[in-house]
């Protein structure tokens, strides 16, 4: 049941699956709920009920090399999410890395952590 319709430009409107990785709508989301399907309406894996359970399917795409895993584990790190510590060091590190494999996401989360210069130095250029 996924509509193939472009994402919302609101954020609050869809999220990102820690199975697949893949941003989905609410409505799909909710469509795919109407019609008896609780698993992710993406890849149909079955949603993990805790934080661990979520960081093992980040860190198990991470480990495969997934640009957007790397990133998301650096979001979880910049904001300390997850029961992770906050550590703007590794998230840094984590952004540069999927930035070198392709994630625009990266390459933005980069520039905010420089020009916000909390816990690294500013850079403005």
């Amino acid at each position: 049941p996924i509509c193939n319709l472009p994402l919302p430009i609101d954020d609050t409107q869809s999220s990102l699956h820690a199975c697949c990785l893949q941003e989905v709508c609410h409505g799909c989301t909710v469509a795919a709920r109407k019609r008896g399907m609780f698993n992710c309406p993406f890849c149909r894996t079955t949603m993990p009920t805790d934080d661990s359970q979520i960081l093992a399917m980040i860190q198990k795409r991470v480990d495969a090399g997934d640009p957007v895993a790397i990133w998301d584990l650096g979001q979880l790190y910049c904001l300390g999410l997850l029961g992770l510590e906050k550590d703007t060091t590794r998230a840094v590190e984590l952004y540069e890395r999927a930035a070198e494999l392709g994630a625009k996401e990266a390459h933005y989360s980069l520039g905010c952590v420089y020009n916000e210069g909390t816990d690294v130095e500013k850079d403005m250029a």
